[in-house]
């Protein structure tokens, strides 16, 4: 395992605070790269942390085979620990393996340094670098280091943690201090493995989470599947909007995965009366096949997909309670559901 040592990441200079992720649209809609007089700007960095067996390397290797069209470099200690699937890989060398999609993961190998250069250096540079902190790291040490490397700007910090163990680890008396700075560094936490424990211990863990890392925005997650739009905006430097996420009811997501074929134009329709619902995507199957529906601001793509389906992740300031009705009124979209509502009329 490798540690990295540096001072704590840089805060904000106005007051001195750590500007926190409050926005929908600053994580959704800005890009992750910026051209400015002809020139790349540089590559934005981010660390994913987390104590042991949140769930980081599966999270890594679910961003590094999906079908996003986003280029990533994904740096981690344990190269061996990276499970790709063989008809994924393009090319592989000792220390690279290069994907279909554009990514790359690439070992740290003992120095974190040259592992940023040498993607800063490439001819076909990634859009966004993703480094995998080793489970006893402080991701904020990492994150000065890469935030103030030529080339690199620090994005932000996502801190994975176990849903069924994260409270019995901060009790640790070995332990249980790092779990919590490990929380405090984070930008975004998102709860994993919730499918593992029951409501109440999920909001139980939620609230725990809110009191010891209150600036920290929130979203569960099963599986280690974070959505691919969280690296769409800067974590780091969120601003707070009006009509945008409140300390209240922070940033969640869910995947509704419809039992019978969905009618598009019906899910359009529910999407646009949900106000708590910023974006949305995934692939579900209708009467003609799959589509990958794309959901953002009003806007509404629905495409024909040669993937399997996924269900939709849905992304908003909703609070853990709400799911279960945006779930109902999700399903309402469905072919079965809107035949039986005919029939009940």
């Amino acid at each position: 395992m490798l540690l990295w040592v540096g001072s704590l990441l840089q805060r904000s200079v106005h007051a001195g605070a750590r500007r926190i992720l409050t926005c929908q649209d600053q994580i959704l809609s800005s890009g992750v790269m910026n051209i400015h007089n002809g020139t790349q700007a540089s590559i934005p960095v981010t660390v994913i942390g987390g104590y042991l067996g949140a769930g980081k390397t599966t999270c890594l290797n679910h961003l590094l085979g999906g079908d996003h069209g986003l280029r990533l470099a994904v740096l981690v200690n344990d190269f061996g620990a990276i499970n790709v699937d063989a008809h994924l890989i393009a090319q592989q060398a000792a220390d690279t393996i290069a994907l279909m999609n554009g990514c790359v993961c690439c070992s740290i190998a003992d120095d974190l340094g040259a592992a940023l250069t040498a993607q800063v250096e490439r001819i076909d540079p990634p859009e966004h670098v993703l480094i995998e902190a080793s489970g006893v790291a402080e991701p904020a040490k990492i994150g000065r280091l890469a935030g103030n490397w030529p080339g690199c700007v620090m994005a932000g910090i996502v801190v994975l943690a176990d849903a069924v163990a994260i409270r019995a680890r901060s009790a640790d008396k070995f332990v249980g201090r790092l779990v919590v700075r490990q929380l405090r560094d984070a930008d975004l936490v998102a709860v994993n493995k919730v499918d593992l424990v029951n409501g109440a211990e999920q909001q139980a863990t939620v609230d725990w989470i809110k009191t010891v890392a209150p600036h920290v925005c929130l979203m569960e997650t099963r599986h280690g599947a974070l959505p691919i739009e969280i690296l769409g905006g800067d974590l780091a430097t969120g601003k707070r909007h009006e009509g945008g996420p409140s300390a209240q009811h922070p940033l969640l997501s869910m995947v509704w995965i419809p039992e019978s074929p969905v009618i598009p134009e019906v899910l359009h329709r529910v999407l646009s009366n949900l106000a708590d619902i910023h974006r949305a995507k995934g692939i579900i199957p209708t009467a003609h096949g799959l589509r990958l529906i794309q959901w953002s601001s009003g806007k509404f793509a629905c495409t024909v997909s040669p993937g399997s389906a996924t269900g939709l992740v849905v992304i908003g300031p909703f609070s853990a309670s709400r799911k279960a009705v945006l779930q109902r009124a999700l399903a309402a979209s469905s072919a079965v559901a809107l035949s039986a509502s005919t029939m009940a009329d």
